[in-house]
């Protein structure tokens, strides 16, 4: 069991967080495919910048089905779907389901975006070529990513960004978008009770599928690992980085690394914010914040280089009632003339808070939710947000995290044969343990601690 869920966490993994410098320089097709790409041409969703209403609505959907079929993945039974979506004028996208065989009522469904995953079965040439070059996803892949939403009785749709075709962010929306209203128009969907996730580029995915969601299908829950939210912000860092940056090497790296990112963003938006012409309707962080309904967990480390830690301050500030973020944070600021191009440290027990924060909002009310539990990682994460006490930056940021993982519904599994405590007796015993607390924290202590908004303070020596 301990194999089957870790498995179903690195691809999730995977799917959330390839486009650092050496994935994007292999698996994600060498970025080769981003120039002189026909899908660039003739789009008409880059004109005048009059899209970004991004409601399907009152569009037409249509849905081909290219396969589909009945397959076990570690001893669950899923039927699975591979699709063509095409919202009205929109370009088609193509999405991956699965929802558990025999399940007639509708149900939570979750929603990953995979911008960067190679797809090798929708028929077009764009595909055919990206896959000379990287590996393309597997039915078997898809359904191990899918295996821990499954397990609850959840479907799983992958949403496919596709960068590969060089297209534009204005076109990455349109993709999620139109994948969730297939969700919220699925006969084995409560649209009411959808949850999406994804990182970096996914993570903007995610977030603005949320912001421009059809009414009917407005997620209820989202995760975004160091997403991109503030796209002026976003350019600005880029077009700077010659400005702080003395190494000529170091800025080249960066250039390099950037410019299919500038390119899918002008597309849209004409040029960078200060050009004459351009406009960046719809991409910044207020007209995100004035559309976002979705409340979102948002994980974000100090020494990212990719995508800006201020970017997702600044959105956790602009909107408190619907962010919860989880930092970390450095005492040392940050270096981009010697920190690796990265979005930084990523324990393993962030996938512990983004399966709190989706499951136990699209749990039932009785249900029981098993959380996959990284021990040391857990551990080692309590001791940062005690120390946290001697710096500047205060802890308080993870009490809704922590309350999550203490719901009543959540037992922790860490491996076969390993004890399974629950939620609330593990953010106890670690309270307890890291805080030095004397007596330690009971149980039935711990909700009622954590609902006045602080941690305790350390009693240790």
């Amino acid at each position: 069991m301990r194999i089957i869920l870790i498995l179903a966490l690195t691809l999730t993994l995977l799917v959330a967080c390839d486009d650092d410098v050496s994935s994007n320089n292999t698996s994600n097709t060498n970025n080769v495919n981003n120039t002189n790409n026909v899908n660039n041409t003739g789009n008409v969703n880059n004109t005048g910048n009059v899209n970004n209403t991004n409601n399907t609505a009152g569009e037409p959907l249509v849905v081909e089905v290219i396969d589909e079929g009945t397959r076990s993945s570690s001893g669950l039974d899923m039927d699975y779907a591979l699709v063509r979506l095409t919202c009205g004028e929109k370009r088609a996208t193509y999405a991956f389901t699965a929802f558990p065989t025999g399940q007639t009522d509708p149900a939570p469904a979750v929603m990953g975006t995979m911008p960067y995953d190679v797809i090798d079965w929708t028929g077009e040439e764009v595909d055919a070529i990206a896959s000379q070059s990287a590996t393309p996803m597997t039915i078997d892949d898809l359904l191990g990513t899918a295996f821990v939403h499954r397990y609850h009785g959840f479907g799983f749709a992958a949403a496919f960004g596709r960068f590969y075709t060089g297209d534009s962010i204005q076109n990455d929306v349109d993709d999620m978008t139109c994948t969730l209203r297939y969700l919220g128009e699925h006969p084995r969907v409560d649209p009411s009770r959808i949850g999406v996730y994804g990182g970096s580029w996914g993570g903007f995915e995610s977030l603005y599928a949320a912001a421009y969601a059809p009414s009917a299908a407005v997620p209820a829950v989202g995760f975004a690992f160091f997403p991109v939210s503030d796209f002026e912000a976003m350019v600005d860092h880029v077009t700077t980085i010659p400005d702080r940056v003395t190494d000529a090497t170091r800025v080249a790296e960066y250039a390099g690394f950037y410019a299919p990112y500038l390119d899918r963003i002008y597309q849209t938006t004409g040029g960078a914010p200060d050009e004459p012409g351009s406009d960046y309707s719809g991409f910044t962080l207020d007209d995100l914040v004035e559309r976002l309904e979705t409340p979102f967990l948002i994980w974000h480390e100090m020494h990212d280089t990719l995508v800006p830690f201020a970017n997702s301050q600044a959105l956790a500030e602009a909107a408190p009632d619907r962010i919860t973020p989880v930092w970390y944070r450095y005492t040392d600021p940050l270096d981009l003339e010697t920190e690796p191009l990265s979005h930084g440290f990523l324990p393993e027990v962030v996938w512990t808070f983004m399966l709190a924060h989706l499951h136990t909002v699209l749990a039932g009310p009785s249900q029981s939710i098993i959380l996959m539990h990284f021990p040391e990682s857990f551990h080692d994460f309590m001791i940062y947000l005690r120390d946290l006490e001697g710096t500047p930056y205060s802890s308080d940021f993870i009490i809704p995290t922590l309350l999550a993982m203490a719901d009543d519904r959540v037992t922790m599994y860490s491996g076969e044969g390993d004890p399974m405590p629950s939620g609330r007796a593990l953010v106890a015993a670690e309270l307890s343990d890291v805080w030095c607390l004397d007596p330690p924290m009971t149980v039935d202590e711990v909700v009622p601690v954590l609902e006045t908004g602080a941690l305790p303070l350390s009693e240790c020596p």
